[in-house]
């Protein structure tokens, strides 16, 4: 398809598909001349993908790490969970390791990476919620990881397998698309618990 073609099926203007082009978060067409270029589903899949992440707050520098994920697929579904955790965005990614987050994984018996940005993301989340007035005592915390486990084993589980390419993109999609679902039921499953007294 012709770049205006890719511009309606996925509801992004032609400007913006070319500013994706020159910034590198998608691919170019195969060349049809000097002017001409023809774009697949790939390219359609990944012009919704990039739509999706900067609908949902993510810059243009970091979808671009996603993309240079994306266009280096891992051989293995750890590795491709890993790689879409470290191309997202990290909240709190400046904050030091607090050693509670550190206890907390150990008394769990979590395998985590010590580069993940997700450890400094925690220990800047509960830092912020106790500077708030937010107490988290370790029972709380601890609940809170026990749920999260459990809806982990749910993501994991629905990983495919037989495509790590198309894997490492719904991955990343569904870490972004889904965390505001998450918290919808969060809030949905504490207005039914309160409303049993």
């Amino acid at each position: 398809m012709r770049i205006s073609e890719l511009s309606e099926a996925s509801g992004v203007p032609v400007a913006t598909l070319k500013y994706y082009l020159r910034e590198g978060l998608l691919p170019p067409g195969e060349s049809l001349g000097a002017t001409r270029a023809d774009y697949s589903e790939d390219h359609l899949r990944r012009v919704r993908l990039v739509r999706a992440l900067v609908d949902a707050g993510v810059s243009v520098a970091e979808a671009r790490r996603v993309t240079e994920a994306l266009d280096d697929p891992p051989r293995s579904r750890h590795d491709l969970l890993g790689r879409a955790q470290y191309a997202l965005p990290a909240p709190h990614a400046a904050t030091p390791v607090s050693d509670e987050v550190t206890g907390l994984l150990a008394d769990l018996g979590w395998v985590v990476g010590p580069d993940s940005p997700a450890l400094h993301s925690l220990s800047g989340a509960i830092a912020a919620a106790r500077s708030a007035g937010v107490p988290l005592p370790t029972d709380a915390l601890t609940g809170y990881a026990r749920a999260s486990e459990a809806v982990a084993a749910v993501d994991v589980s629905n990983v495919p397998t037989d495509d790590l390419a198309s894997a490492l993109h719904r991955v990343v999609a569904g870490t972004v698309l889904v965390d505001p679902v998450l918290a919808a039921l969060r809030r949905l499953a504490q207005e039914h618990v309160s409303s049993r007294g």
